[in-house]
This record gives C-alpha cells, sequence and structure tokens, in this order.
C-alpha cells in the first residue's frame, strides 16, 4: 500500500510539474468541484458504522442488503464524477487523473474498512 500511495503522490507531483494548474487563464471556478468525490468518504465510512455487524453472535447475521446496495452504488457514483472531472478538465486531464486516483485510493481504504464491518468479517 505504500508503494500505491507514493507512486500515487509522485504522478500527482509531476502533474503538477508538467502543467501548473492554479493559474487564471487555465483553472475555472468548477474545477473546484472536482474535489466533492473527498465528500463520498465519511459517506462510505457512515454505512459502515450503521450496519456494523457484531462477529461475535454466532451464527453472524447476515449483512443488510440495502446497507451493501447503497455502499456498491456510492462507490459507482463516485468512479463515474471521477470519469466525468477528468473528461471535464480539458487543458488539465493528468491533474484531474491524478487527483481523481488518490481520491479513489482513499476511498478505496474506507469501502475496504466498510465492506469488513458490513459483513462481520475483520483480518
Amino acid at each position: 500500500m505504500l508503494f500505491v500511495t507514493l507512486a500515487l503522490a509522485a504522478n500527482l507531483a509531476l502533474a503538477l510539474k508538467h502543467k501548473w494548474p492554479f493559474r487564471d487563464d487555465r483553472w475555472k471556478n468548477e474545477y473546484w468541484l472536482a474535489f466533492v468525490n473527498l465528500l463520498f468518504f465519511p459517506i462510505i465510512v457512515a454505512i459502515g458504522v450503521v450496519g456494523a455487524v457484531n462477529p461475535s453472535i454466532v451464527p453472524r447475521p447476515k449483512p443488510s442488503t440495502a446497507l451493501v446496495w447503497t455502499d456498491n452504488g456510492t462507490v459507482i457514483v463516485s468512479v463515474a464524477l471521477c470519469v466525468f472531472w477528468v473528461y471535464r478538465m480539458k487543458g488539465l486531464r493528468w491533474f484531474a487523473f491524478a487527483i481523481e486516483l488518490i481520491q479513489l485510493w482513499i476511498l478505496m481504504g474506507a469501502g475496504f474498512i466498510t465492506g469488513m464491518a458490513l459483513s462481520g468479517d475483520w483480518l
């Protein structure tokens, strides 16, 4: 995980070095909405908190189907937003791709924890 995190940070650094996005002629006000995917992190963690299964109960109860679908749907919406913002940020697509990958990496960690909480199978 450290290697992937360092690779994502290096990708972002190279994208920033290649073309600095925060100049007035490049950056549009709506580009700040590309960071909206960071809001999916607390949403996914909240889903895990609400639907947590107690692993000490035998037999283990089944996870809530609605919460599992909500968790999966939230991830799909987040990926769709990432694709949209990479497409939308013409001229800054490498930078957009780098920040969206970092946001998805953070979201994957939250999804991993939420999946364990929903299923009751902790590593």
